[in-house]
């Protein structure tokens, strides 16, 4: 970064990191139960068990899990493999 990047105020890690990404992270697709899944995994700021992702997103087993599989998939969500698998959001590009 350059003298004349900070006075004009260039980010110019942010812009490096995005340019790195694969291009289908940059514009990922999701479908409304994948929305409501990650909304409400965002809103609760700390992980969750599908049975309670089911009752807070208001969906059911089976449509929580694909789209938790799917978010995964994605790199939004991160499984942690504790006694009782839990699931929590995760900023896109931050490795765990």
């Amino acid at each position: 970064m350059t003298s004349e990047d900070v006075e004009r105020g260039t980010d110019v890690g942010r812009e490096a990191a995005a340019g790195s990404r694969p291009a289908e992270a940059q514009h990922l697709v999701l479908t409304d139960d994948e929305k409501t899944v990650l909304d409400f995994l965002v809103l609760c700021r700390t992980a969750r068990t599908v049975a309670q992702v089911c009752a807070g997103a208001g969906l059911g087993r089976k449509q929580a899990v694909d789209s938790l599989d799917s978010l995964r998939a994605k790199g939004l969500v991160t499984r942690f493999n504790t006694l009782v698998a839990s699931y929590a959001a995760r900023f896109p590009g931050v490795e765990v």
